[in-house]
């Protein structure tokens, strides 16, 4: 069994012997602290064409190859975060008819987290638990009886009355889990699941359910950096002593691997951002100023406008004046010049998302382990089906 402590140890050195790298953010910057360092390995990024840079974000292993020689620690941080498959059982096949409405990948999110559960022969609670399919499929191959948690009171509705509709012991709540009431959903004797509930959602859950002293938990987190705080408070013992600290632009690069999105998507991200860094190298000039000037996320419908539109508009929201003559041809040409390089730059970072992503989950974890529970940590699927893979399982003995 895998020494959790050795390997959350491990991982906090490396982390901070190689911050440099993944700390900073390229769409932020025009130069970043290691590239004066590393003027080959710039050089080597900058004639990527930008199809090899996707190809090279989508694939680690290939990436490793193309940068780690040149960066010291990477390949040992890649070999610490490696997590391996955990056990799953073999599963009553199910109809069509049962995932109808499902979409196809996350239906096949559902039956490998499912897989990786027991037969507790618990209550199970679900937290965040959307239309609850996974508590849905659960009930199906337990008969336990299943509470479900969602925010959303459509969603609650929805689930409802599919159980209904099927005769399934299964009863979703409208509750936020963040509130108070939460608690009253929390049993000693239980078994909690949560598949990609985000940030403090699953924060919450692990502190209550240690709380309470829930005897299992099937945790899959998510979206690490999504909080109220900006600065991240590491949930166990040894990752308070630890000397890492996580802003939320940090804790995001954990989740920046996505499964490809389709090319219109695609499209769009790419015209947004190159525009936001046409508008970036417009307010530097005006601003004289060599500071980043961020700004809120924006509907993908401004990806149809023209560039001059799109930069009155953050203009507006940003309470600048622009001058009565820009040259707009030049700033969106430069914009798209910034996401090619930036795009380039960012490979480096990339290469710190699952170790980041692993030295997290390591410490919920710890968390649990501090609390007296047996734990592991591992992936419940392949990357493909989602990069979101790691799963917590924690038992606490019987009294």
């Amino acid at each position: 069994m895998t020494n959790l402590r050795a390997q959350f140890n491990q991982l906090t050195d490396l982390l901070i012997q190689t911050q440099c790298y993944w700390r900073p953010v390229a769409f932020h910057h025009l130069q970043l602290p290691w590239m004066a360092q590393h003027p080959l390995l710039v050089t080597r990024l900058f004639a990527l064409t930008p199809h090899q840079v996707e190809q090279l974000a989508r694939d680690h292993s290939a990436l490793l190859d193309y940068v780690a020689l040149d960066i010291s620690g990477v390949q040992e941080l890649t070999q610490l975060s490696h997590l391996l498959p955990l056990k799953q059982h073999t599963l009553a096949d199910v109809t069509p008819h049962f995932y109808s409405g499902m979409p196809g990948r996350k239906w096949q999110q559902i039956n490998a987290f499912a897989a990786s559960c027991s037969d507790s022969q618990l209550p199970l609670l679900e937290w965040c638990a959307g239309k609850s399919y996974l508590g849905f499929y659960l009930q199906h191959l337990y008969k336990a009886q299943v509470t479900a948690l969602e925010w959303d009171a459509d969603l609650v509705l929805q689930a409802n009355n599919r159980a209904q509709q099927s005769n399934i012991n299964l009863h979703s709540h409208q509750v936020d889990v963040l509130s108070s009431r939460a608690t009253n959903f929390i049993q000693q004797q239980q078994q909690i699941v949560a598949l990609h509930a985000c940030g403090e959602l699953h924060e919450r859950l692990l502190k209550l359910g240690v709380e309470h002293k829930t005897q299992q938990l099937h945790i899959a987190p998510c979206c690490y950096h999504k909080r109220q705080h900006d600065e991240y408070q590491p949930l166990s013992q040894q990752g308070k002593q630890a000397n890492l600290s996580l802003n939320k632009a940090e804790l995001h690069t954990a989740v920046m691997e996505t499964v490809t999105a389709g090319a219109t998507v695609q499209r769009q991200r790419k015209r947004l951002q190159s525009m936001r860094l046409g508008f970036d190298c417009l307010q530097r000039d005006i601003n004289n100023s060599d500071t980043f000037l961020d700004l809120p996320s924006l509907p993908a419908k401004w990806a149809r406008a023209s560039f001059r539109e799109f930069c009155l508009h953050c203009a507006t929201i940003k309470d600048l004046t622009l001058p009565a003559v820009v040259d707009w041809g030049h700033y969106q040409a430069l914009g798209e010049q910034r996401f090619n390089q930036v795009s380039a730059i960012d490979l480096v970072r990339f290469l710190f998302r699952r170790p980041i992503e692993v030295w997290l989950a390591l410490d919920r974890a710890l968390l649990l382990q501090e609390q007296g529970y047996a734990v592991q940590v591992g992936t419940f699927c392949p990357s493909h089906i989602t990069p979101r893979n790691i799963l917590i399982q924690a038992h606490l003995a019987s009294n």
